[in-house]
């Protein structure tokens, strides 16, 4: 895994490194509490956005790289619309987390179901994970929609995380394995699910 550099380009995004240029974006997005509702985190002032970035940079020039606070950007102007983290746990598997868009950007759905499939293929493919997993709170059915719509498997619930506008709040707890993710990147005509390949079995099988 080392000190990877992240870089994944899709058709509306770029998944990247933070840099200090993004500091007003970032500042106004993580500064703003409704981009910041669901997270266990509270709005961050400018210092701590500035922070924020100041950490990110240093992690990506340690060589002993395990945290990844990666900046989601425009594919045509490299405006920063969003972040997320990841953070290596052991030697196969990580947390993602802090995944959170920019208000204002341009195709908000499209964005956000494109960072999250970048963020995968990253995980997966740059750093060789078999396996990632990430939280959702109860009541965020957006998010809770798109991680079910990937492929992103509810595994369980951990009670009472954050209390924010005056109560506990619940998280749902999910994860993606590297051979789902694979199995869903190929075409609908290569699929085969064990119930289809259970089938044919049992046709050969036949006298």
């Amino acid at each position: 895994m080392g000190n990877a550099l992240a870089h994944r380009s899709g058709r509306f995004v770029l998944l990247r490194e933070l840099a200090p240029g993004d500091l007003d974006r970032a500042a106004e997005m993580w500064g703003d509490s409704g981009a910041m509702r669901y997270l266990t985190a509270d709005p961050m002032s400018r210092q701590m956005a500035k922070d924020t970035i100041e950490r990110a940079a240093h992690s990506a020039a340690s060589a002993q790289r395990r945290s990844y606070h990666l900046g989601i950007a425009q594919h045509d102007d490299n405006t920063l619309i969003g972040s997320v983290a990841v953070n290596l746990e052991g030697r196969s598997s990580a947390s993602v987390h802090s995944f959170v868009l920019h208000p204002q950007a341009r195709n908000l759905s499209l964005a956000g179901a494109e960072a999250a499939q970048l963020t995968a293929a990253f995980c997966f493919q740059e750093l060789g994970l078999h396996r990632f997993w990430c939280m959702c709170r109860e009541d965020n059915t957006r998010a809770r929609r798109l991680y079910l719509s990937l492929g992103i498997q509810q595994q369980g619930l951990f009670r009472e995380v954050d209390f924010k506008e005056g109560r506990w709040h619940n998280h749902l707890i999910f994860d993606w394995l590297a051979p789902h993710w694979e199995s869903r990147r190929k075409p609908p005509a290569q699929r085969q699910t064990r119930d289809t390949v259970a089938i044919q079995t049992n046709r050969l099988l036949r006298p």
